[in-house]
């Protein structure tokens, strides 16, 4: 591995001498460091290169993305028709997917070239509204609009119905987004290396409907039934466009894994206990 491409957010603040820090310290290991365009302004250096994002696969071997999940989530996009691994830097609040922290960049670009690592293969999932078709990582959500009235929403799983309800709309995600709005909604917590991924509805005026977890190999469709037009289908956080009523969302799982780098290699049981509080019962003066 000779190439790293990185992904940032310049708005965010200390950004630029994150960035700038990560690029020295790669040079100084004898590896070609590539940015995306946007870093320009924050970044003047003649060591490295730059390119637009989606160029990033044909110019890097790993893509590195320092921020939060956010930003890890936007490298997924971007890589997501290649096989390049991600490695995530933590600068934000939780970082639940991310694999190094930026105390240690000298560690961490010496395991990668080194490659001392772990791979973890995540699914996607792929939605295909009309002629788009559009990839996440963590979920799709069908939502109606804050002053919106609650609406219809109808569910097939590979072509049979299984649902009905009245709500807010409804949330498919992955079982990298289980820990995510999923699991703000009541959603269960799915192991990232499952190929499955949950329907949870958001806000249900029903005491009976729950959350279900949809096998990997089967597609779940979405129509929403209402008499305005303010529904809204995001992916990943990202707004995808308006769903009309009537109209049909068609999930299904991505066709190539999204690989990320785990340099801790920390099992996923204890990164629930460390980032969620998961299973802690702070009445232990012995946890920790």
């Amino acid at each position: 591995m000779y190439r790293i491409g990185i992904l940032a957010n310049p708005e965010n603040e200390g950004i630029s001498s994150t960035v700038k820090q990560f690029a020295s310290q790669a040079g100084k290991q004898d590896l070609k460091v590539c940015l995306e365009d946007g870093l320009k302004e924050i970044c003047e250096d003649s060591s490295v290169a730059f390119c637009p994002p989606d160029d990033l696969p044909d110019n890097c071997d790993i893509v590195v993305a320092l921020g939060g999940d956010g930003t890890i989530l936007r490298a997924a996009r971007t890589v997501r028709s290649s096989h390049i691994p991600i490695l995530g830097v933590n600068l934000g609040r939780l970082g639940f997917l991310a694999g190094a922290a930026p105390q240690e960049f000298a560690k961490s670009i010496q395991r990668l070239k080194n490659g001392e690592y772990e791979i973890e293969e995540r699914m996607g999932l792929e939605a295909h509204l009309d002629d788009k078709t559009v990839f996440a990582l963590n979920e799709f959500v069908i939502e109606k609009g804050v002053l919106a009235r609650m609406v219809q929403v109808k569910t097939w799983i590979s072509d049979t119905p299984i649902s009905s309800f009245f709500g807010n709309g409804l949330i498919v995600a992955t079982p990298t987004g289980s820990t995510s709005y999923s699991l703000s909604a009541g959603g269960p917590i799915l192991h990232p290396s499952m190929e499955a991924f949950i329907a949870t509805p958001i806000c249900p005026h029903s005491l009976t409907l729950r959350p279900v977890v949809v096998p990997g190999n089967q597609s779940i469709t979405v129509q929403v039934v209402a008499e305005h037009t303010d529904i809204m289908v995001t992916a990943d956080g990202q707004t995808l466009s308006p769903l009309l009523p009537d109209s049909k969302l068609v999930i299904h799982k991505a066709p190539q894994a999204t690989r990320l780098i785990n340099l801790e290699g920390l099992p996923f049981y204890q990164l629930l206990r460390q980032k969620l509080d998961w299973s802690l019962d702070r009445r232990d003066p012995q946890e920790s």
